[in-house]
């Protein structure tokens, strides 16, 4: 079940997530709303709000968004990469091939009611592709959403 905003009193720190600090907060350290959180949970954490892979305009993800936090690399551009080469990281950094993409995915979690972020990158695998390219569209479909006029 996707959370709708976010749980009201989310502990700071979980198995999934660890809450940073805030400057502009006036809240308690319990809690998510007005707050930032690094993933600490890779893939799992994108599946415990989206286990269907289904975003709404309480909760969407945007991809590659970089920052001090990751990389522009796409989905598509790391699964090309395992395809090609299979993943590499256990290998010697030296012999890679230069077009070789490291199989993480900087992801960014947005939840606008609670003014939530949270952010890191997510090692993923082939398995993981058609999953994450299912949440990236209906992440961009939630989006187009927000402020739209409503019948």
């Amino acid at each position: 079940m996707t959370m709708l905003s976010g749980p009201m009193f989310e502990p700071s720190t979980t198995d999934l997530f660890r809450k940073q600090p805030c400057l502009y907060c006036r809240r308690s350290s319990e809690g998510a709303h007005y707050s930032l959180f690094q993933i600490t949970g890779g893939i799992d954490a994108l599946k415990q709000f989206f286990p269907d892979a289904k975003a709404n305009e309480m909760n969407f993800v945007l991809f590659s968004s970089s920052g001090v936090h990751g990389s522009y690399t796409t989905i598509e551009q790391i699964e090309e990469s395992l395809q090609k080469y299979g993943d590499l990281r256990k290998s010697n950094e030296e012999e890679w091939p230069e077009d070789y993409r490291w199989p993480d995915i900087t992801v960014q979690i947005v939840q606008p009611r609670i003014c939530c972020l949270r952010y890191g990158n997510i090692n993923i695998t082939l398995e993981d592709i058609p999953y994450l390219k299912q949440l990236r569209q209906s992440s961009w479909d939630a989006v187009r959403t927000i402020g739209a006029a409503r019948e």
